[in-house]
């Protein structure tokens, strides 16, 4: 809002907030200069000033501005000032310059706090995944067949004024490099390796059950034999990687590892042939 004095605002960088005095703890900060009509007016002096919008909302009341967003003009009546970021405010702050000369002329800004998007939550199968990819276990299984549900949310903060719009709507569940190796070291092909993709909400089938193993051994039991046993005694990191996009075909925001649960395969070997001690009998 502008009478007879216009602002404009500038965004500071990290950098440069020793030189105008900001904390280094601030999350972010702007200058702002205020404009006098006429420019050749005799007192260009103004005060600067900071107040909550509204300051009985549910929000605000009982707080102090300042322990959210400061003002610190570069001198006394100086036509430039700072605004500092302290902490995260749900009620918007309003600044304003005031003309020392005519209290009718003054300008303001809307200060808002933007929503922060705090991080990305995919939930497999019931259970949330976890920065550690040794927790992220998934049990494999050569004998029934599985499905699995899969959904993503974005975390965001609580407290601010304005809604972000972020998003995270695609997915994608797809083998590790190393993992392809031990596939392929079974006499099976990594190509052959399933991958799954789907949206914010989706089921996946086949998950890592009979149909997934039958696509690597094809009913060969040595195949699967040997796929077993690599599998269950690999020692790499991650056996398949979870990614999250904003949307298909979009920006990746986060991935996971997954690691198997080999307790059920062990006990799922095939047969691969059959001796007799005695090829004949003479009785």
């Amino acid at each position: 809002m502008s009478h007879g004095i216009r602002l404009a605002a500038v965004k500071l960088a990290s950098s440069e907030y020793e030189a105008y005095g900001v904390s280094p703890l601030a999350e972010s900060a702007y200058t702002l200069t205020a404009t006098i009509t006429p420019a050749d007016a005799a007192n260009k002096k103004v005060d600067w000033t900071i107040a909550f919008k509204n300051a009985s909302s549910t929000w605000a009341t009982g707080k102090t501005v300042t322990e959210y967003a400061t003002v610190t003009p570069s001198a006394d009546g100086a036509l430039t000032a700072v605004v500092e970021n302290v902490a995260a405010f749900g009620e918007q702050i309003i600044v304003k310059a005031t003309s020392r000369d005519n209290a009718e002329a003054y300008a303001t800004c809307t200060v808002e706090y933007l929503q922060r998007t705090t991080g990305y939550t995919l939930t497999l199968d019931g259970k949330a995944l976890s920065e550690n990819g040794a927790e992220n276990l998934v049990q494999l299984d050569f004998m029934e067949s599985k499905s699995a549900a899969v959904q993503i949310s974005v975390n965001k903060s609580t407290v601010y004024t304005r809604a972000n719009t972020d998003k995270a709507e695609y997915f994608k569940i797809k083998p590790a490099l190393a993992f392809g190796g031990v596939i392929t070291a079974s006499g099976a092909k990594s190509e052959d390796l399933k991958e799954y993709s789907g949206g914010a909400s989706a089921t996946l089938t086949g998950f890592f059950d009979k149909t997934w193993g039958e696509a690597l051994h094809k009913a060969n039991n040595t195949i699967k034999n040997k796929l077993i046993t690599n599998i269950s005694t690999y020692t790499g990191a991650d056996a398949y990687k979870v990614e999250i996009y904003d949307a298909e075909g979009g920006k990746l925001l986060e991935t996971y590892g997954l690691r198997f649960d080999t307790s059920k395969i062990v006990t799922q070997k095939g047969v691969e042939s059959i001796e007799i001690d005695e090829t004949e009998i003479v009785f």
